[in-house]
């Protein structure tokens, strides 16, 4: 038979079931009100409207369907290119030899000591200089270097971690670094790679200033292409129809809901196993 739960038990699961129905309620906020009309919007912020306005989705749909193809191409690429040659890197200062090893990884550790907001502007005038078009390449490189730092210092540490028994053999065996690497340490290293994958992919999905300023029209990702959006129409910056505004914003969070519930697993896996601190 379970034993009665403590008073202080009951207290605790109290408190994590309100901050996990205050942490949900954006969700629902912008759920309820996509559905709305304006009126309806105008009239109450927080009932399920008696009448569905679904057209909603079909007006931010126009919005988001092209910007959130460019988001798909910048994310995935950049989320990609940054793992292949952290990854690189990683096994170099994990474990193999070479002059030089430890003040090379002290300068890639230095580049976290550095705010982001302080890079913006060099960044700017960087890309500029270096006449790269206004298409995806102006924000693919900048955003593969920007997650090096990270991605190098907690895979680093992973491979480290690894057995060094299963390395050993691997070299017994006559394996090349090559080899091990492809065949070793990429396969036990999935749950990490994967939890750095999210985690770097986030920031670059939200990411707004950098886009805004060097990308162009046809290129423009959804972050930038939400803050022009006003809910299509006859809307305008002063009255603007917050129904379809509340759908993009739901259509612009799916991508991430659905890779986030595949990939759940794996993540916390990655997150638990003690290489990302993050």
């Amino acid at each position: 038979m379970r034993p009665p739960r403590s008073l202080g038990e009951l207290l605790r699961q109290g408190v994590l079931l309100i901050l996990g129905l205050v942490s949900l309620f954006p969700i629902y906020f912008a759920v309820v009100n996509s559905f709305k009309n304006p009126v309806q919007y105008a009239q109450n912020l927080l009932n399920v409207p008696p009448s569905l306005h679904p057209e909603n989705y079909l007006v931010a749909w126009r919005a988001v369907a092209s910007p959130m193809v460019n988001s798909l191409v910048v994310t995935f690429t950049s989320v990609l290119f940054t793992l292949l040659l952290a990854v690189l890197s990683a096994y170099a200062f994990a474990l193999m030899r070479f002059v030089g090893r430890r003040v090379l990884f002290a300068l890639v550790f230095a580049l976290l000591l550095i705010p982001d907001f302080l890079t913006l502007i060099p960044l700017y005038i960087q890309i500029k200089s270096l006449d790269l078009p206004n298409n995806y390449l102006s924000i693919i490189l900048p955003t593969i270097a920007a997650g090096q730092a990270f991605a190098i210092l907690v895979l680093k540490t992973a491979f480290e971690n690894l057995p060094k028994e299963i390395l050993e053999a691997a070299r017994i065996d006559g394996a090349s670094h090559a080899q091990i690497l492809a065949r070793v340490v990429v396969p036990m290293s999935v749950p990490v790679l994967i939890s750095v994958a999210i985690i770097r992919l986030i920031p670059v999905w939200n990411e707004f200033i950098l886009p805004s300023l060097v990308l162009d029209e046809a290129h423009r990702t959804l972050p930038v292409a939400l803050v022009y959006f006003q809910g299509g129409g006859n809307s305008n910056p002063s009255t603007p129809n917050y129904g379809a505004l509340m759908a993009s914003y739901v259509l612009s969070a799916v991508p991430l809901v659905v890779l986030f519930a595949f990939l759940m697993r794996s993540y916390i896996e990655g997150l638990t196993s003690g290489a990302v601190k993050a």
